[in-house]
C-alpha cells in the first residue's frame, strides 16, 4: 500500500507517460496526463466539500477535459466557504490549477493560445507549429500542476476502512480532518487502485493502476449506489441521440486501429471520443479526440477548428475525401484501359476515339415486377440513388441491375462510377463542396466464393486509408454506394442455394441504411434470392427493400447514332438479317459488328450470321496462337471450337467461369481425340490462351477464361447443340440441370439443332422438384431452362408445339400474342408472365400452375378459353385500357370475362368487408416484395411516395390495419435515427404469409382477422 496520499497520486501520475524511460513525452500523452491530474483534482475536492458537511456540486456521468475544468471553477468557489484545513489545502491547489490552466501558451499562434484549441487542433489531425514551443509548454504545465496536488497533499497522511465486499475505502488526514474518498477512489485486495471514470449505459467504469488492466466496471451494488448522490442526474433519454452515439462508435471502428478501443465521453453540448485513427501509411496510428451533437432539426454534426459542421464532413475528412476520389477515378481508369486491351488482344477490336459511352436505359420495378415504371436512362437510375442515400429511408436499399449479356452492364456501373468520382475530385480540387456520394465499383471476375470483405478490401488497396469496415461506415452515412458487377458470380453456381449468403453480413453492418446496386446474370438468380431472402426474413435479416432494375436493348435510333459515330455505312445493315439486326441491340454486338465492317478479314470466316462470324473471328485469333515450328498450326479451328465447347460445359457445372491448365489440357485431348503427347509442343503452347489470375496465396496463377460472358453463352450452346444432332438426348438434358442458361445460349441451341429436335428432347423430359436440397436446386434449373426453351421455339415457329407442356419454369414469360391456334395444357409450371393470344378462338388450360401477370392483347371478352387460373397467384392483370391490380378486382374481370377461376367460389357481390381485402393487398404486396417493414411518418401514412400499394384503399383503412397489426401484437412501431421529420418503422413480427395463413400457429392472428371482420 502507499504510504501517503502524495505517493499515491505520484504512482498514478507516471504510469501514464514517464518521463524517467528517457523519451519524450507526446502532445497526446501530456494531454491524457493533464486530463488524469484534473480528474483527481477534481474528485479531491468533491470528497473534501461533502468532509466539511457541505453538499458538492455533482460530478457529470461521463466528463472529458472541459468539464473538468468546469467542476474545478465551481469547487473553488464551495472550498473558500469551508472552514476546514482539507478545504484551505485542496482549494489553493484549485487556485493554482486553474491560473495554470488559463495562463495557455502565451508564444503559440493567436489561434493555439487556447489550451483546448491547441487540444482540438491536435487531436483533429492538425500540425505542431515549427520549434514545438507548445509541447514544451504543455510538459511545464502537466509537472506544474503535478507540484500543485502533489503540494496540497504533503502534510496529509492515508488511512483506511475496509468496504463490505472487501475493497479498502481511503481517506486522506489533514491532522484531525479526514477526507473519505470512497466511491470515487478505493482499492482492490489484489493492490489495484480504482479511480472513476465515467457512469454510462447503466454501469460505472474506473480506470486501474498497478494490475494488468487499465479499466473495470464493477457490478457491486455497493458501488453504484454510493456513486448515484454524487453524479448529475441521468439526462432524459433522447434516442435520437442515443442512436448518434451508437453510430458513431460504430463508424470511428472502421477508421480506428485495430488494437484501439474509442472511449466515449460527455461534453457540454453533446459527446466526445478519443481514439487512435490508423494511418494507413505504415507510420502508426493518430490519437484524436472530437466532439459531436445535435444541432438545430437533430442534424448531426461535428466540432471542426473551425465550428459545427455536418457530420458528414467529418467522416469525409477522416476518409480524406479528394484522395479517395482521385484514387478511385485512377483505378476505374486503369480497368477500362484494361477491358479495351482485352477486347483489342482477343477480339482484335481497333481502339477509336468515338463519342462518349451510350447511355443504357433500364426499367425499374419492385422485386415481384410490379410497380413498373417508364424507361429511363441509368443516369436517372443513379439519381434516384442519390436520392434514397440522401433521404435515410430506415431501409438498406438494394438494386439489382439485370440484363442479357453483352447489353453494357458493366459498361454502364464502371462509367457511373469513374463520372461520379471524377465529378467529386474536380469539385474539390476547385474548392467547392461536393455532396455527392462515390460509387465503389467491385468486380467478381476471378474472385469466385471470396468473401465480400475481401473484394472490397481488395478495391479499396489503392486508396491507402480505406477498408472494408470504413467503406460500410461511408455506406450507412449515405457518402459511398456498393456497385457489384456479377454478384452471383460471385456467390458461386449452381449448388449455391443461400444466395444472399454473402451479402447478408454487409446489409447487417449497414443496419437498414444506404445503398447497394448489383448485377446479376440471370432471371433465375433472381427466384433463387428471393428464396434466400425470405428464410433471412424469418431469421432476422435486416431491413431491406428490393428494386429491380432492368437493362434494355438498344432502339433502332441508338444503333443507328453508334454505328454513325464508328463511320459504319447504313448500307452494310442491310447485309444482315432480321435476326442479326435484332441482335446489334446489345451493345456487344453492335461494337463487333462495326469492328468487322471497317476492318474486314475474312479469311475463313464464311458464315453469314453475326454471332457465327464473331465466334469464327475469336476462334481463328486463338488459333493463331497455338502454332509450332514453322508457325504450322497445333489445333485447327474445329478442333479449337470444340475444345472451347468442353471448356464452357465443365464451367457450367463448376463453380466459377474460369478453368485451370490442366482442365483446358483435358478439354484439347477430347476435342482432338488423341493425346497432348502426339502433338509436339501443344501441351507447353496452351498456357498462352490463359491470363493470370491471383491465387489465394497471393500469387499469380495461370487460368483461362473468355473474354466476354457472351463467348462463354455460344459455346455452350455449340456443347449443347451437339449432343441433340449427335443424338445423345440424354446427355443434353442432363446439361439442362448445370446451370441456368440466359438467352444466348437457349437462342444459339434453337438456331442450331432446330426446332423440332429441341422439342422432342424438351418434351420427353419433364424435371421434378425433389426434398434433398441439391436435387431441388438442379431441378428448379431444368425446369427455367425448358421454360426458356419453350418459349424460344414457341418465338421462332409462332405456333405451339402440339405437346403438353410440363414442369417447366418461364421466368421471363411467355409471350403468346402472335401465336396462332393456341390449344395447349400448361401443367406444373409457373410463369412469370403471360401474354395471352392475339386472335379470337384459342384455348389455353392452366393445371396446378401460377402465373403472375396476365396481359390480354386481344378482345378481353375472349377469355373464354383462359381455364384452371388462380386469381390469388396474380400480381396484375392487364387489360388493353385498365391494369388491375386489387384481388377482388382482378377476380371480377376474369369471371366477368369468361374465364375459369379455380380458386374462388363466391361471386364478386360475396366478398368480405373491405377492411379485410384490404389487409390481403398489403400483406401479399410484402410477401411478394419479402419485406416485414415500412418506413412511415407520424401520421403512419407512408413515408415513401413510391408506395402506392398502401393508398389504394385510401388513408384511413391503411391505418387501421397498421394499428390492428400493433393492437393483435403482430407488429411494433420502432424508432430508428433520421434528421428532418419523425419517422417509424413499422415491423412485422410473423412473416406476411404467415398472418395470411391465420393457422392457429401464430398468437394474435384470428383477434387481427376477427377486429376487421368487426367481430
Amino acid at each position: 500500500m502507499a504510504a501517503t496520499p502524495a505517493e499515491v497520486f505520484h504512482r498514478m501520475e507516471t504510469s501514464y507517460s514517464p518521463l524517467s524511460t528517457g523519451r519524450p513525452r507526446s502532445i497526446h500523452e501530456g494531454f491524457s496526463v493533464l486530463d488524469f491530474e484534473l480528474r483527481f483534482l477534481a474528485l479531491l475536492a468533491a470528497a473534501t466539500v461533502r468532509a466539511a458537511g457541505r453538499t458538492p456540486a455533482q460530478v457529470g456521468r461521463s466528463p472529458g477535459l472541459g468539464e473538468w475544468t468546469g467542476y474545478l471553477r465551481r469547487a473553488r468557489q464551495q472550498l473558500e466557504e469551508c472552514p476546514t484545513v482539507p478545504a484551505d489545502r485542496v482549494g489553493r491547489a484549485v487556485s493554482k490549477v486553474l491560473d495554470l490552466y488559463d495562463q495557455g501558451f502565451p508564444g503559440a499562434p493567436r489561434e493555439l493560445r487556447d489550451l483546448k484549441r491547441l487540444r482540438d487542433h491536435i487531436s483533429h489531425g492538425g500540425p505542431l507549429p515549427a520549434g514545438e514551443t507548445e509541447l514544451a509548454t504543455l510538459d511545464e504545465l502537466v509537472q506544474s500542476v503535478a507540484d500543485a496536488v502533489t503540494e496540497s497533499l504533503d502534510e496529509a497522511e492515508l488511512s483506511w476502512q475496509e468496504g463490505e465486499s472487501g475493497e479498502q475505502r481511503p481517506s486522506f488526514v489533514w491532522g484531525g480532518d479526514a477526507v473519505s474518498l470512497w466511491p470515487f477512489l478505493y482499492m482492490k485486495p489484489s493492490g489495484v487502485w480504482h479511480l472513476f471514470s465515467k457512469f454510462a449505459r447503466h454501469r460505472p467504469s474506473f480506470l486501474c493502476f498497478g494490475g494488468g488492466s487499465v479499466s473495470s466496471s464493477p457490478s457491486d451494488e455497493a458501488v453504484q449506489a454510493a456513486l448515484h448522490p454524487l453524479l448529475k442526474a441521468q439526462k432524459a433519454e433522447n434516442g435520437t441521440l442515443q442512436h448518434f452515439v451508437k453510430d458513431v462508435e460504430q463508424d470511428l471502428r472502421g477508421f480506428a486501429d485495430d488494437d484501439s478501443e474509442p472511449v466515449y465521453a460527455d461534453h457540454e453540448q453533446g459527446f466526445e471520443y478519443y481514439w487512435d485513427k490508423a494511418t494507413g501509411e505504415g507510420t502508426g496510428t493518430q490519437p484524436r479526440r472530437d466532439y459531436f451533437r445535435l444541432g438545430p432539426d437533430n442534424a448531426r454534426q461535428w466540432r471542426a477548428e473551425a465550428g459545427w459542421v455536418p457530420y458528414s464532413d467529418y467522416l469525409r475528412s477522416l476518409a480524406n475525401w479528394q484522395v479517395v476520389a482521385t484514387r478511385l477515378r485512377q483505378k476505374l481508369e486503369q480497368l477500362e484501359s484494361k477491358l479495351a486491351a482485352e477486347e483489342r488482344d482477343t477480339l482484335g477490336w481497333v481502339t477509336r476515339e468515338r463519342g462518349t459511352t451510350r447511355m443504357a436505359k433500364v426499367v425499374v420495378s419492385d422485386i415481384d415486377g410490379s410497380q413498373l415504371e417508364p424507361a429511363r436512362t441509368f443516369a436517372d437510375l443513379i439519381d434516384g440513388v442519390d436520392q434514397d442515400l440522401q433521404a435515410n429511408r430506415g431501409q438498406t436499399q438494394v438494386v439489382f441491375i439485370n440484363g442479357e449479356a453483352g447489353i453494357g452492364k458493366t459498361r454502364a456501373m464502371l462509367d457511373a462510377a469513374k463520372t461520379r468520382a471524377r465529378e467529386v475530385e474536380q469539385a474539390l480540387l476547385a474548392g467547392e463542396e461536393s455532396n455527392h456520394a462515390l460509387f465503389l465499383y467491385v468486380r467478381s471476375t476471378g474472385q469466385v466464393l471470396d468473401s465480400l470483405r475481401t473484394v472490397v478490401d481488395s478495391a479499396v488497396a489503392s486508396t491507402r486509408n480505406l477498408t472494408d469496415r470504413g467503406v460500410k461506415a461511408l455506406c450507412r452515412n449515405g457518402l459511398m454506394t456498393l456497385l457489384i458487377d456479377g454478384f452471383d458470380e460471385l456467390l458461386g453456381g449452381v449448388g449455391y442455394s443461400d444466395a444472399i449468403g454473402s451479402l447478408r453480413p454487409w446489409l447487417d453492418e449497414l443496419g437498414g441504411r444506404g445503398v447497394v446496386v448489383v448485377s446479376a446474370r440471370s432471371s433465375y438468380y433472381m427466384g433463387q434470392y428471393r428464396s434466400s431472402v425470405e428464410r433471412a426474413n424469418e431469421q432476422g435479416m435486416p431491413f431491406v427493400r428490393h428494386r429491380v432494375a432492368a437493362v434494355q436493348r438498344w432502339s433502332p435510333q441508338d444503333i443507328e447514332a453508334f454505328l454513325d459515330e464508328y463511320g459504319v455505312p447504313r448500307e452494310s445493315l442491310d447485309r444482315l438479317s432480321e435476326h442479326d439486326r435484332q441482335l446489334l441491340g446489345l451493345p456487344f454486338f453492335a461494337h463487333a459488328f462495326a469492328e468487322m465492317t471497317l476492318n474486314p478479314d475474312d479469311g475463313e470466316i464464311k458464315n453469314n450470321t453475326l454471332a457465327e462470324r464473331l465466334l469464327d473471328k475469336y476462334v481463328a485469333r486463338e488459333e493463331g496462337k497455338l502454332t509450332g515450328q514453322g508457325d504450322t498450326a497445333l489445333m485447327n479451328s474445329g478442333e479449337l471450337r470444340r475444345m472451347f465447347e468442353c471448356v464452357a460445359e465443365s464451367m457450367a457445372s463448376n463453380e466459377e467461369r474460369e478453368a485451370d491448365v490442366t482442365e483446358l489440357q483435358d478439354a484439347a485431348e477430347y476435342a482432338m481425340g488423341e493425346e497432348l503427347s502426339s502433338r509436339r509442343h501443344l501441351k507447353q503452347r496452351l498456357p498462352v490462351l490463359c491470363g493470370l489470375a491471383a491465387a489465394s496465396d497471393d500469387a499469380s496463377v495461370s487460368r483461362f477464361r473468355f473474354q466476354h460472358e457472351l463467348f462463354f453463352d455460344q459455346f455452350l450452346a455449340g456443347a449443347a447443340s451437339r449432343y441433340l444432332l449427335e443424338e445423345h438426348p440424354h446427355l443434353f438434358q442432363a446439361m439442362l440441370k448445370e446451370s441456368p442458361w440466359r438467352s444466348a445460349t437457349v437462342t444459339g441451341v434453337v438456331a442450331t439443332a432446330g426446332e423440332e429436335r429441341v422439342v422432342q428432347a424438351v418434351a420427353d423430359y419433364a424435371p421434378r422438384l425433389q426434398n434433398a436440397e441439391k436435387q431441388q436446386i438442379e431441378s428448379t434449373v431444368a425446369a427455367t431452362n425448358l421454360g426458356a426453351l419453350w418459349a424460344a421455339v414457341i418465338k421462332e415457329t409462332g405456333r405451339m408445339p402440339g405437346r403438353d407442356i410440363l414442369n417447366a419454369v418461364f421466368a421471363d414469360g411467355l409471350d403468346l400474342s402472335q401465336v396462332q391456334g393456341v390449344d395447349t395444357r400448361i401443367i406444373g409450371c409457373e410463369l412469370d408472365g403471360l401474354v395471352l393470344p392475339t386472335a379470337p378462338g384459342w384455348s389455353l388450360v392452366l393445371r396446378n400452375t401460377s402465373v403472375k401477370k396476365i396481359k390480354v392483347s386481344g378482345s378481353p371478352s375472349d377469355l373464354g378459353g383462359l381455364r384452371g387460373v388462380r386469381h390469388l397467384d396474380l400480381v396484375e392483370l392487364l387489360l388493353p385500357n385498365e391494369l388491375l391490380y386489387r384481388k377482388e378486382h382482378i377476380l371480377a374481370a376474369l369471371q366477368r370475362y369468361g374465364a375459369e377461376v379455380v380458386d374462388a367460389e363466391n361471386r364478386h357481390d360475396d366478398l368480405p368487408p373491405t377492411e379485410v381485402l384490404a389487409a390481403r393487398h398489403y400483406l401479399t404486396t410484402m410477401a411478394r416484395r419479402v419485406e416485414k417493414s415500412v418506413i412511415l411518418r407520424s401520421d403512419h401514412q407512408p413515408e415513401d411516395a413510391r408506395l402506392k400499394w398502401t393508398q389504394e384503399y385510401g388513408p384511413d383503412i391503411w391505418k387501421r390495419f397498421v394499428n390492428e397489426l400493433v393492437a393483435s401484437g403482430l407488429a411494433a412501431n420502432e424508432t430508428f435515427s433520421a434528421s428532418g421529420e419523425r419517422k417509424v418503422r413499422l415491423r412485422l413480427k410473423p412473416s406476411p404469409a404467415t398472418i395470411l395463413a391465420n393457422d392457429g400457429t401464430r398468437d394474435g392472428t384470428q383477434e387481427f382477422w376477427s377486429r376487421l371482420e368487426g367481430n
